[in-house]
């Protein structure tokens, strides 16, 4: 039942994704950024930030309309895509983006906050909407399970530096927890997890704590003798992060 309801979140979300894409946009960022002013995908992301300290990437496995996207073209290429290059790539691009960001906003201080900048249904912004989402279809397409998650998007770094500096204060956010014990190595987590992580090794190592995880619980969901669990909970010592 809790995959339904995700899926069918995820589904709507994908729906919604023309009339909220303002409020995700990599491109309306820069355009507003260049003006002086901080938009509505700003606010977004800073947001994005703040809520991963606690909930982590649940964002990324129960509302991204960019992984509802590729969750559907992984049942046309379900190729694993999952590396530390292939996930490093992620952090380079938007490490160049957010610094020509940050470049633009101090070239145009005091900053105007305009929620609405850009708002509004024309070609010039159809125009880029198709672009981004074909992109994220095309790239899922060619790549394989949430390719563009791994090595593309521009959002996951902001919960992952979320996830980091929770850890770092010792606050308690969203986790996954493994019971070695009870697994039997059917592997079904493994077939299950769309970011292809190798969840199987995880649980066999008590960890299961990955900058990589998207926290759809569909390993917890699939496993037959519930040795995942999860909630709020603190770093333990046997938390020591994986990509």
């Amino acid at each position: 039942m809790r995959q339904k309801i995700r899926k069918g979140i995820l589904t709507l979300s994908a729906l919604l994704f023309p009339l909220f894409f303002l409020f995700f946009s990599p491109f309306i960022i820069v355009v507003a950024a260049s003006r002086g002013i901080v938009s509505a995908s700003a606010i977004t992301f800073t947001v994005l930030l703040l809520c991963s300290m606690v909930g982590s990437r649940l964002f990324c496995g129960w509302l991204c309309p960019a992984g509802s996207i590729q969750d559907q073209v992984s049942n046309s290429n379900s190729k694993l895509w999952n590396s530390k290059a292939k996930n490093i790539s992620k952090y380079v691009f938007w490490a160049v983006w957010l610094s020509f960001i940050l470049f633009l906003w101090m070239r145009h201080l005091p900053l105007e906050i305009n929620l609405l900048y850009l708002c509004g249904i024309n070609l010039h912004i159809l125009t880029v909407y198709f672009i981004v989402a074909t992109s994220i279809y095309l790239f899922a397409l060619l790549t394989g399970k949430r390719g563009m998650c791994h090595s593309l998007c521009w959002m996951a770094p902001f919960m992952v530096i979320g996830e980091k500096v929770a850890d770092f204060l010792h606050l308690p956010r969203f986790r996954l927890e493994a019971d070695s014990a009870a697994c039997i190595s059917c592997g079904q987590c493994n077939k299950k997890c769309p970011m292809s992580l190798d969840v199987s090794k995880m649980i066999k190592n008590n960890c299961v704590d990955s900058a990589e995880c998207i926290y759809c619980l569909e390993c917890a969901d699939v496993c037959p003798k519930s040795a995942i669990q999860c909630g709020i909970k603190g770093k333990s010592k046997r938390h020591t992060s994986i990509r």
